[in-house]
């Protein structure tokens, strides 16, 4: 038995591999490019479908992303043609999963007890103001 080689001397070696390498590599630095355009809470749903072709083809893991992507295009286009990236256009198309698992909601850090007993006492102690009506709101909310 011959010595194995290493992965990547093998994807080297192959012209079709090295090819599909290559396009793997832009596609997920155009990705990270892209995502560093938008805001955080979908930017992670998004990811770059195809980039050979003078149109930028992204995918959105649903359709209210890709709508939001869509309207967003127009900047996008922009902000990459300001980094070098000529694209003739953003095409977006949605990918939703089936049995795609929802973002995790954030949970709701709820002050305990002891807590609200002390806002309260700070309360009722502050004069009247701002700062005093903003507190009894929130109690009111929370409490």
């Amino acid at each position: 038995m011959g010595a194995m080689k290493p992965l990547k001397r093998i994807v080297a070696g192959d012209a079709t591999l090295a090819e599909w390498e290559a396009r793997r590599s832009r596609e997920q630095a155009l990705t990270a490019i892209v995502r560093r355009q938008l805001p955080r809470a979908f930017a992670t749903r998004i990811h770059v479908v195809d980039a050979r072709g003078a149109e930028l083809e992204l995918a959105a893991d649903a359709g209210a992303v890709a709508a939001i992507l869509r309207q967003r295009s127009g900047d996008l286009l922009r902000a990459l043609r300001a980094q070098g990236l000529e694209f003739s256009g953003i095409r977006v198309r949605a990918h939703v999963r089936a049995g795609a698992e929802s973002p995790p909601k954030p949970s709701v850090n709820q002050p305990d007890r002891a807590s609200l007993r002390s806002l309260d006492a700070l309360a009722r102690s502050l004069p009247r103001g701002p700062l005093k009506a903003a507190l009894e709101r929130f109690l009111r909310h929370v409490g």
